[in-house]
């Protein structure tokens, strides 16, 4: 059985990447796009992430009914998204807060690439986003050396060139120089890629378990799987047929605007899962059916009636100027709904 769930937070870094350099660079010239661009961020990140933290909480003054918390006390970490830090330095802590690994990094990229794309030019960020990709498997490498593996698998810079390969498809995808040309070349690498994505799939690695972390893949994996993935987002821009069919599928949609509480709630959906049935004595697959049900509505529930409604607030943050039709931006139902 393949241990390679953990490879969806690499597609939404390269998604990350693309979606928010795409956003600045349209909106860079616009007076104070700084702020609006952060303060739309808040709304979309903050909100969920405070109530996920508030129900760990209240699960620990119930006593922890679920086991999900033993002995953690690493709170203000994970509050100021800061937890990819702390695993780094003091290791892997127990899952139900060490997800949030990924929201640290991406509230980190989202505090420094504006100034970096405000301040350059198309081709200077092109280059310094190249430069990434390059340096990343060497800050690994270092890493691994020095720090062990979890640093390798959440510190910042080890992870820079998932974020610069989507930022790199934002540049060639905004620029009429370059757009046609990069997006044929990504169309034409599309299955080769796709065969990469496959193959590490079916390889039994976990970053989470010490016997499956080869030094290749730990230095260099993380890049082609990045490469990889941008290759397939670059092709599927303006796709036409079967493909564009999926991509614009109602259960995408549905799924893309759920992805962030999918994501969140996905821990906890689990531990109820398993309290729910341990008396019945039943097995995986019944295990995994009210997990995902469990899941999906906890998730439903979530966008519904607390993310919509404050996504909602965003009218009142308009951009000076306009941003890119939604035309525009691959019909992909969780690239369209993070914005």
């Amino acid at each position: 059985m393949s241990l390679g769930a953990w490879i969806g937070v690499d597609l939404f870094f390269v998604i990350s990447g693309f979606l928010i350099t795409l956003i600045l660079i349209r909106v860079k010239d616009g007076t104070g796009f700084l702020l609006v661009f952060w303060q739309r961020r808040a709304l979309r990140i903050f909100p969920l992430a405070g109530l996920y933290l508030v129900a760990l909480l209240v699960l620990i003054r119930l006593g922890d009914p679920l086991n999900m918390l033993p002995r953690f006390d690493a709170w203000p970490w994970y509050a100021f998204y800061l937890g990819n830090i702390h695993i780094a330095i003091y290791g892997w802590q127990p899952l139900a807060v060490m997800i949030l690994w990924s929201l640290a990094i991406e509230e980190q990229f989202y505090l420094i690439w504006p100034f970096l794309v405000r301040m350059c030019n198309v081709r200077q960020v092109l280059r310094c986003c190249i430069g990434f990709i390059v340096m990343a498997p060497f800050v690994r490498a270092l890493t691994l050396s020095s720090a062990d593996y979890p640093a390798t698998y959440v510190f910042t810079f080890c992870r820079l060139d998932t974020l610069a390969a989507g930022a790199v498809m934002a540049v060639l995808y905004s620029s009429r120089d370059w757009q046609e040309q990069s997006m044929a070349l990504c169309k034409r690498f599309a299955v080769p890629a796709f065969a990469v994505i496959m193959l590490t799939l079916m390889v039994p690695f976990s970053p989470s378990l010490p016997q499956t972390r080869p030094w290749l893949f730990s230095v260099f994996g993380y890049s082609w799987l990045a490469i990889s993935f941008a290759i397939l987002l670059g092709a599927s821009m303006d796709t036409q047929g079967p493909i564009k069919v999926l991509l614009t599928s109602r259960i995408l949609m549905f799924l893309g605007k759920r992805c962030y509480g999918l994501y969140l709630w996905h821990v906890l959906a689990a531990g109820l899962a398993v309290v729910a049935l341990q008396q019945w004595g039943v097995g995986f697959y019944a295990h995994v059916v009210l997990w995902l049900a469990i899941l999906l509505t906890m998730a439903s529930v979530s966008w519904l009636y607390f993310e919509e409604p404050i996504l909602r607030l965003k009218r009142f943050l308009p951009y000076t100027e306009r941003e890119a039709p939604a035309a525009a931006i691959p019909n992909s139902g969780l690239i369209r709904v993070s914005r």
